[in-house]
């Protein structure tokens, strides 16, 4: 199943987050150069970001923004190096999102990056934020329309991102189902919490 496949299904299924999902799958299919993404998000993207397309200047792409994330995942695939913290081996990006995925008895963690989306492993009990290692301070909660996707906050540094359960969904795609989790995000916000790292749709 392709990226823009999951987000029409989960559009289907989460209709709080079916605008952002829909704008997402002609994100995930987008091919071309900066003048055609501002065409797109002109088209179908939010207010925010359609505010940003008229305002962009071509010369000064934020490296971080929307627009330079988006142009960045067409590039190929920069050598990998040993994880060493928070931040994504292969370009330096903060994590999107975690996901479990089946590794011998149990799952391991990893972090999505919010930049080229490529996965590496991280220790379960440590904020990617903060670096903290203590177990206990690491809150989870859950949402029964997505229940295997998962609210993760460090009760240290107050930050959080979602962890999406692989072994319970196995056509789940991390950085898809996130942005599913778009009501989970108004509830982490209203506690004062804040995303470790933005997704595209910005939240």
């Amino acid at each position: 199943m392709t990226r823009a496949e999951r987000a029409r299904l989960l559009a289907e299924r989460v209709p709080a987050a079916r605008e952002a999902l829909l704008f997402y799958a002609g994100i995930a299919e987008f091919r071309g150069g900066l003048e055609e993404l501002r065409a797109l998000v002109r088209r179908m993207g939010p207010p925010l970001l359609r505010e940003q397309a008229d305002a962009l200047d071509p010369a000064h792409l934020p490296p971080d923004g929307f627009f330079a994330r988006v142009l960045l995942r067409q590039q190929p695939p920069a050598a990998p190096a040993q994880p060493s913290s928070g931040k994504c081996p292969h370009c330096g990006g903060l994590p999107q999102a975690g996901s479990l995925r089946p590794a011998g008895d149990g799952h391991a963690l990893h972090l999505v990056c919010g930049v080229c989306l490529r996965e590496w492993p991280y220790p379960r009990a440590r904020c990617p934020a903060c670096g903290q290692t203590e177990e206990s301070r690491i809150a989870l909660y859950t949402n029964s329309l997505l229940d295997h996707v998962q609210l993760r906050v460090c009760e240290v540094c107050q930050r959080y991102l979602h962890v999406v359960h692989c072994g319970q969904d196995p056509l789940a795609i991390p950085d898809v189902d996130e942005i599913a989790a778009l009501p989970m995000d108004v509830w982490a916000r209203e506690q004062g919490w804040e995303k470790v790292c933005p997704n595209l749709i910005g939240i």
